[in-house]
């Protein structure tokens, strides 16, 4: 018996986020002068959060800089802080709009992903699956 009959066939997008506004400007400059949020998130989902304007929620990935710093002993720094800085609020919803306006403008940071879902899975185990593919296959 499926564990979600009626919920739409999922289509998932990694995506990339500029989150670079929220940070500080020696850690921007470490990072090459931008830092992302890489997540995913089903596209076929909208949610509605105390507002008429549809949502989704984008799973975190992590963070990744525009560019690294050249030497090997700050390139590994600047991946433990990276790292350090990831926390479980990360994940989050993203209006629609907002998540449509910056497919327009930015479709490089919005990528389809592969991956075989068994839709007599839960929704939990389709996202471990896509978070599992995008760990052991990064798009950007």
């Amino acid at each position: 018996m499926s564990t979600a009959p009626n919920y739409p066939a999922p289509r998932y997008i990694a995506c990339r986020i500029d989150v670079s506004p929220y940070c500080q400007s020696d850690f921007l400059a470490r990072c090459g002068g931008k830092v992302y949020l890489t997540g995913f998130f089903d596209d076929s989902v909208n949610t509605h959060l105390c507002s008429l304007t549809p949502s989704v929620y984008v799973h975190s990935l992590g963070f990744v800089p525009e560019a690294y710093p050249e030497g090997d002993e700050e390139r590994e720094a600047l991946d433990t802080e990276l790292m350090e800085i990831q926390t479980t609020e990360d994940s989050d919803y993203y209006g629609r709009p907002t998540i449509e306006r910056l497919r327009k403008a930015q479709p490089e940071d919005f990528k389809a992903v592969d991956v075989e879902i068994d839709r007599e899975d839960s929704e939990e185990a389709w996202t471990d699956e896509v978070r599992e593919h995008l760990s052991g296959n990064p798009v950007f």
